[in-house]
């Protein structure tokens, strides 16, 4: 009996695991087929919930998206001369870095990778 109350534990903090801690700045770099970046991500967390702002070339733009345990997707648009542009984010949390994939209207796809600045 204590096996199976045990097991259940186990199953029930596994299915309802906390999401990866990844309020505050981080240190990005992207790397695209035409462009190379270094932007500031200021996150903010509520629980699955991101906001933020990223910071780059054009200035700061509105930063929202969610995490789920490890797994890590948030989108940025961009405004570009009058125009607006979106990026959109997948990957994984680790710790103190995070990366994957990222695709941008009109500038193709390619990876990205963040370390939370000290």
């Amino acid at each position: 009996m204590t096996r199976i109350v045990s097991a259940l534990l186990l199953l029930s903090l596994t299915m309802f695991a906390e999401p990866a801690k990844v309020a505050g700045k981080w240190s990005a770099a992207l790397q695209l087929e035409a462009i190379n970046s270094k932007p500031t991500l200021n996150i903010k967390q509520d629980g699955e919930k991101l906001s933020g702002t990223y910071e780059g070339y054009y200035g700061a733009s509105p930063l929202e998206g969610t995490i789920k345990e490890k797994e890590i997707s948030f989108s940025v648009t961009f405004s570009i001369e009058g125009s607006k542009f979106i990026g959109t984010f997948t990957g994984t949390v680790d710790g103190d870095t995070m990366g994957g994939r990222v695709e941008f209207e009109g500038a193709g796809s390619g990876t990205w990778t963040a370390a939370r600045a000290k």
